[in-house]
């Protein structure tokens, strides 16, 4: 737990940035979640490494080890202010497109100049417009999926855009409120089994981490069938 003295030597617009995030955990809608980040992205974009996060480094260390082409075209889901994005760029990635629910973080992604292209639009089951099926090389997404953001369910439509023996790799974070909206390892092991059996994907590794300091995440790795 943060100490008063530690919270009092805080810069002013980080303590804001974490006192908003800790409204957004609390929030129970996805709608919601995307209005927080249309209001907070400024925040958000200015912020985030001095929050903690490290969801990001540990989603793009995974990157490395499985997508070993430099110019494998890759969609970044969930892409933000282009955090990820700015990572893989330092390590010589070229062919990045990006997708997020939240205009006002993409308009900062904009400015980056990380991206072919970038998309506003939320992530369901139903098909993307605009997205190539079988057109990346790979997928990622750090710090999407959640019980109010971005669920498992959208794992086989997603990986239709990926090419057959490409990888999915994303990270999974969960705030538990109580027991009915746990987003967690076991639900998405039994989804996987069912995918296997479908004959879409297959998962090929889960490697725990941590979302932002020392709150628990997974990074998932998946090979599409």
């Amino acid at each position: 737990m943060q100490s008063t003295s530690t919270s009092n030597k805080m810069p002013g617009d980080l303590k804001k940035y974490l006192e908003e995030r800790q409204k957004m955990i609390g929030l129970r809608s996805n709608d919601e979640v995307i209005q927080w980040y249309e209001k907070c992205a400024h925040l958000y974009n200015d912020h985030f490494d001095s929050a903690g996060f490290v969801f990001h480094k540990s989603t793009v260390e995974v990157v490395l080890e499985y997508v070993k082409d430099k110019n494998a075209a890759i969609l970044d889901i969930g892409a933000g202010t282009g955090k990820a994005a700015e990572l893989l760029t330092k390590h010589g990635y070229t062919t990045m497109d990006g997708i997020d629910a939240s205009q006002a973080m993409l308009d900062f992604a904009m400015k980056k100049n990380l991206y072919r292209k970038l998309m506003c639009s939320t992530i369901g089951t139903e098909p993307i417009p605009d997205l190539e099926e079988g057109g990346y090389d790979a997928l990622i997404a750090s710090g999407v999926f959640s019980s109010t953001a971005v669920s498992f369910e959208s794992v086989p439509m997603l990986m239709n855009y990926l090419k057959k023996g490409g990888f999915f790799i994303f990270s999974s974070f969960e705030v538990v409120r109580d027991a009915s909206s746990r987003l967690v390892n076991n639900v998405l092991i039994e989804f996987s089994k069912e995918w296997r059996k479908s004959n879409i994907c297959s998962m090929v590794s889960a490697r725990e981490t941590f979302h932002i300091n020392d709150e628990p995440g997974v990074i998932y790795t998946f090979i599409k069938l």
